[in-house]
């Protein structure tokens, strides 16, 4: 795949790790072209140099967007991880796939360890994992009058994610409720992860494993819609490949992909008194072009949204957060530039929620748009 790579530079205007770093070797034009190196002289470098190259990657696919020839770094990259495993792609999987153990547990116990214990190093990590399990949250203030009548009696399948599964409980209650609303028939369906954060890490058989079966959940259940509300498990369950009966399965398969911010687009609604002053929202890489939680929130809140990230990366990176979290200060510094003056921040992603839950400045409170229904 690398030995497509004509060296445009097209990646190098959308990558969010060069822009914030201004370090051209971690952009994709050059892991494109190291992989190259790699793949025709396997001895080029050593294993800790591959292994430390595979760590440098946020994993955000923008470069793959705008690519004319159809490279794909970060799933070169990916492939480079999983050639080369260490020990912080053996934590990082181990978090993911016993995430109904773990995920609780540690959010539990980093919400009591002292601030004192909170080094520089560790603690980032220390607050994102207390933050998990979110705090009061956000106020809310939309209450909806009134539902379309457009998805009333339709079954559909809930694909609520880990996040909220596991430690945040309260969005998948909101999402149910706004179901009941809508008039959905939710079909119980037993969902495993995504698999999206495995398979940037390299762990393309356990991906694979988890994809198959989340497959053959929808198939029994007739194929239904499957409904969403968190772009990263949204943007996985599209980037399923090679499991589906023929090439029409697989049409189907996407065109089942039903955000729930799209059902409420038509939505009649009420912002309460209490309001925030000042709103942000930020973009999160895996939704593209294509935001439908943009859309519904631009739709409800206007010119109260007063600042949004467009080309901004929250810098959370998947696997990169244990491998380099220091190269991902920088990405996540010039988001929260692009968002300066927003005293509440709300996305539709639970990876960049968590990110920036734990590098919020002093006063400013984030949350997932669901959050702020009545």
């Amino acid at each position: 795949m690398s030995n497509h790579c004509i060296l445009c530079g097209k990646c190098m205007e959308v990558c969010p790790l060069l822009r914030a770093t201004n370090r051209e070797e971690l952009s994709p034009r050059a892991k494109a072209e190291l992989c190259r190196v790699l793949a025709e002289n396997p001895g080029e470098l050593s294993e800790v140099e591959a292994a430390r190259l595979a760590g440098l990657c946020l994993g955000c696919g923008r470069c793959a967007e705008v690519c004319s020839q159809g490279v794909d770094v970060p799933a070169l990259v990916a492939g480079l991880r999983g050639a080369h495993p260490d020990f912080k792609a053996w934590l990082w999987k181990t978090w993911l796939t016993r995430a109904k153990q773990l995920w609780p547990a540690g959010s539990a116990a980093a919400k009591l360890i002292p601030h004192a214990f909170h080094t520089e190093k560790l603690g980032p990590m220390l607050k994102m994992l207390a933050g998990m399990s979110g705090g009061p949250g956000l106020d809310p203030f939309v209450e909806i009058e009134k539902y379309p009548d457009t998805w009333r009696g339709e079954r559909m399948l809930l694909f609520a994610g880990c996040t909220a599964n596991f430690v945040q409980g309260r969005w998948l209650m909101a999402a149910l409720k706004l179901l009941d609303g809508l008039g959905v028939d939710v079909i119980s369906g037993d969902f495993a992860c995504c698999g999206s954060g495995l398979k940037c890490a390299g762990f393309e058989e356990e991906s694979r494993e988890m994809a198959e079966k989340n497959v053959a959940v929808w198939r029994e259940a007739g194929r239904p819609k499957i409904v969403t509300f968190c772009t990263s498990c949204l943007a996985g369950l599209k980037g399923y490949a090679g499991c589906f009966e023929d090439e029409a399965e697989c049409t189907f398969w996407l065109e089942s992909m039903f955000p729930l911010s799209i059902g409420l687009h038509d939505v009649r609604f009420m912002i309460t008194d209490n309001l925030p002053k000042t709103l942000g929202y930020h973009h999160p890489c895996h939704a593209g072009k294509a935001d439908p939680d943009r859309a519904l929130l631009t739709t409800m809140l206007g010119d109260r949204l007063v600042a949004a990230t467009d080309r901004q990366c929250c810098g959370f990176g998947g696997v990169m957060r244990l491998a380099a979290p220091g190269a991902t200060d920088p990405v996540n510094r010039e988001c929260w530039a692009a968002l300066d003056g927003a005293e509440v921040l709300l996305t539709g992603c639970s990876a960049c929620l968590a990110q920036l839950s734990a590098t919020a400045p002093e006063g400013v409170m984030v949350g997932h748009w669901l959050e702020i229904m009545r």
